[in-house]
């Protein structure tokens, strides 16, 4: 595909050759190592977001997608795989928004197969990927290392698709039974489960490292699906466009997003750079407080990794904050320098300039355990609302960051019962979970238990390639 019409993505280090669409979505890290961004944000017309408030789910993914993907896919194939996506979502709204009180909502992500917001773009992007495949005779290796809800979304949205083997990498003992159950239940050939000696920055830094690894990546067909790899935002754009749609007076919604790797957090910046109107975005994390202390302080260091109730967001390097330190300077050279000095030295400091952009769209605050557990019997014995433990992170820090006169949008991203444990020891009951879940319960696991090890990675990939 040569026509300059359509949009190029670029890395953020600068190094790496622009390329299209159909080759960014398989590509993950740039060869620069640095992330692929458009050159451009795609502008949405006003009356086109007018109008969204009269289209379903799946019409506003296709005005958001499209000049994203223009030149690769007609708009015809789009809107196919759009529909047959989000079929399998057991919400007709697909992420329906529920309203708590006048100024409090709960923008709910979690009626696709596995349960959490991860969902929304690994369908989409699994039905994507076999498309491109199918159309040149080409097979994948999809590589992705997971906290808890990414790997179940990536195995059930690649399963079918013949043309693909899945490995994931998960944190051995550090995610729930359940979350570890949703992957390594499923008898499929084409999946590889692997638990690693390690937390999930570990699993993550062994990803980048094997995708850094240029020839290897090419020679056997690795593609990424972890949120470094660009249609994982792309996809979740749409969410924030459909809720605004959904809620009067959208210019005062404060978002407050549970986030570790900043991927989701980031879909939100980006609809607004795309046109959507409202307020600002709150950065909700639990005790592994990074980001939070980043935006305060301007210094950026990482520490060890703290187990909390929230186990997908006990993560200390947010790789899509790359991406958003990137656009606030566009500075190839700058983000290159900081993320060399926080691989060798495990810290680096924003500069005021930085700072001072990322403040004009974002707040941040963190919650602790006991704060996560007071919020979920609170909303239990008030709202006989049932919060899995990241959505009353989103919660806590939300109303932390929210004014009287603002409405407080929370990202619900998984649902309750992928933490069963934890919430029915709260709350004291389990009627909550689900008849899928409870299935899970006996049935025969598969996965290999490995060391935190590249080489040892590499291995188990290559003896498994078909």
């Amino acid at each position: 595909m040569t026509n300059n019409k359509f949009l190029k993505y670029k890395s953020t280090r600068g190094e790496a050759e622009e390329i299209f669409f159909s080759d960014v979505i398989f590509e993950g890290l740039a060869s620069d190592g640095g992330l692929y961004l458009p050159e451009y944000w795609p502008k949405i017309d006003q009356s086109i977001i007018d109008s969204f408030s009269n289209m379903s789910y799946q019409e506003i993914a296709f005005h958001i997608f499209k000049p994203f993907v223009d030149g690769s896919i007609s708009d015809n194939k789009i809107k196919e795989l759009i529909d047959d996506s989000y079929k399998v979502f057991t919400d007709k709204n697909i992420t329906p928004v529920n309203k708590i009180s006048n100024n409090e909502y709960l923008l709910e992500l979690f009626y696709g197969p596995t349960y959490a917001f991860k969902d929304i773009a690994m369908q989409f992007i699994g039905r994507l990927m076999g498309y491109y495949l199918d159309m040149d005779n080409k097979k994948i290796n999809i590589l992705g290392a997971t906290s808890g809800d990414t790997g179940s979304a990536a195995i059930y949205g690649f399963e079918s698709i013949q043309s693909s083997n899945v490995f994931i990498l998960h944190p051995h003992n550090l995610i729930s039974p359940t979350q570890r159950k949703f992957m390594t239940t499923i008898d499929s050939d084409n999946v590889i489960n692997i638990a690693v000696k390690g937390n999930f920055d570990d699993c993550q830094s062994i990803i980048k490292e094997i995708f850094s690894d240029y020839d290897y990546k090419k020679s056997n067909n690795l593609g990424a699906i972890n949120s470094i790899n660009w249609a994982r935002i792309m996809c979740q754009i749409t969410y924030y466009f459909y809720s605004a749609s959904r809620i009067e007076n959208s210019e005062n919604i404060v978002y407050s997003v549970p986030t570790g790797n900043f991927g989701d957090i980031l879909a939100g910046y980006i609809s607004k750079k795309m046109g959507l109107k409202f307020k600002k975005l709150n950065i909700a994390t639990n005790e592994n407080n990074i980001l939070d202390i980043a935006l305060k302080s301007g210094v950026h260091t990482i520490k060890d990794v703290v187990s909390t109730s929230s186990p997908s967001i006990d993560i200390q390097v947010s790789s899509n904050f790359e991406r958003l330190i990137y656009d606030s300077c566009k500075d190839s050279s700058y983000v290159k320098e900081i993320m060399t000095n926080l691989k060798k030295e495990g810290t680096f400091t924003l500069t005021d300039e930085c700072r001072s952009y990322i403040s004009k769209y974002f707040t941040s605050d963190s919650a602790s355990n006991n704060e996560v557990n007071q919020t979920i019997s609170e909303y239990y014995s008030k709202y006989n609302i049932t919060l899995d433990p990241h959505t009353a992170v989103g919660v806590v820090c939300g109303k932390k960051q929210s004014l009287s006169q603002d409405i407080l949008v929370t990202l619900s991203t998984a649902h309750p019962a992928k933490f069963k444990e934890t919430v029915s020891g709260i709350i004291s009951d389990d009627s909550f979970v689900t008849e899928k879940v409870r299935m899970l319960e006996n049935q025969e696991e598969r996965m290999i238990i490995a060391n935190n090890d590249v080489e040892e990675i590499k291995n188990i990939i290559n003896g498994r390639i078909r």
